[in-house]
């Protein structure tokens, strides 16, 4: 009988440990939603598309963090509130700006900050087109923790110039120069960077942020032939050829001991009308959270920083060779990050030294 009544007791409160064990380690895993959501001006069925992607972006499963671009007008921004609005806690800085960007989370958002670039045009005629319009490119920061993460996160929005190398560098440099004043949290970094997967800009902007590309991780560290988030089938699409120019962006650098591990992916957001959402598709990202490793080796370190340095000094280059005074401050910047790293010393090299 002792031998019964001692196995039940051991039963009982194994049964109650594992119980216990479930409500106190709940899963450290999230997913998150990138889409650039108006397309071309010139796309049609605006309302009915605007619909539709709140449609989507409400639909089990959905993921807890969502960060659009490109939804310019008050109507627009108003559809994608009223669908949504039930299930994430949303910051619209696109109300007050046509910046177009717009974050959703579920979880609790600590903070905002918007910021635009410095320089959004160089005098192209497109630019013009856009200066007259009040359109801006911008990155909006948002300060947040999921459901049952341990950690905040920042969550940065952005959308890069569409066809300058020079102003892309430009903009880069301002995105950096704020994550060297905040370097205190995990960074997680979407948006459309119309600069595609072997561009200069990329490699440039991972280098100096010490970013990962998550959903390349995802792949195994290379895009196969025929990944594209600007693709030459959909109809709406600008330029020839498929293109990856979204991308969700990881800086492990900050916080707590652990690290935001990427662990699957897919290209998604194609819609479900006969003509496409947008000229972008969307691009998701699962990830979960892991103990800190991932530290380079001594060699990996040296690879980066003299690559690093290469890339420094190109762009110093390109941003002489264009000529243009508002240009100056940028050169100025790019020669003082290639120095810290030259004397390991410097708020740019402190930070350059966490990459992992």
């Amino acid at each position: 009988m002792r031998t019964i009544l001692g196995l039940l007791i051991f039963l009982s409160t194994a049964a109650a440990s594992a119980e216990m064990a479930m409500v106190a380690a709940p899963s450290q895993e999230f997913c998150m939603q990138n889409f650039n959501a108006y397309g071309p001006l010139y796309a049609p069925n605006t309302t009915e598309r605007m619909d539709w992607i709140g449609s989507l972006l409400k639909a089990v499963p959905r993921c807890r963090v969502v960060q659009l671009q490109e939804v310019w007008n008050a109507s627009n921004i108003d559809q994608i509130e009223s669908a949504v609005g039930s299930s994430y806690h949303i910051s619209s800085p696109n109300r007050d700006n046509r910046i177009g960007v717009m974050s959703m989370f579920d979880g609790d958002i600590k903070a905002t900050w918007t910021f635009d670039f410095n320089i959004n045009n160089l005098g192209g005629f497109l630019d013009e087109i856009r200066e007259t319009f009040g359109v801006k490119k911008a990155f909006h920061i948002v300060q947040a923790r999921l459901p049952e993460m341990s950690e905040d996160f920042y969550f940065v929005n952005t959308h890069l110039h569409p066809t300058s190398t020079e102003i892309r560098i430009t903009q880069i440099i301002d995105m950096a120069n704020w994550r060297l004043r905040n370097p205190n949290l995990k960074m997680l970094m979407s948006g459309d960077f119309n600069a595609n997967e072997k561009s200069f800009e990329r490699e440039l902007m991972m280098a100096l942020m010490g970013l990962h590309d998550s959903f390349q991780d995802t792949l195994g560290g290379t895009y196969p032939p025929g990944y594209c988030t600007y693709c030459s089938n959909n109809p709406h699409s600008w330029m020839p050829g498929d293109h990856i120019l979204d991308y969700i962006f990881v800086s492990n650098a900050g916080g707590a001991d652990t690290r935001i591990k990427a662990v699957a992916g897919e290209i998604n957001m194609r819609g479900p009308l006969k003509e496409p959402l947008s000229d972008h598709y969307g691009l998701r990202v699962h990830f979960k959270i892991a103990d800190g490793d991932g530290i380079l080796t001594a060699e990996q370190w040296y690879l980066y920083r003299e690559r690093t340095m290469q890339l420094l000094a190109q762009a110093e280059q390109i941003l002489t060779n264009y000529g243009d005074r508002d240009l100056a401050p940028y050169i100025k910047e790019l020669q003082v990050m290639k120095y810290q790293i030259q004397v390991q010393q410097g708020d740019f090299y402190n930070y350059f030294v966490q990459y992992r």
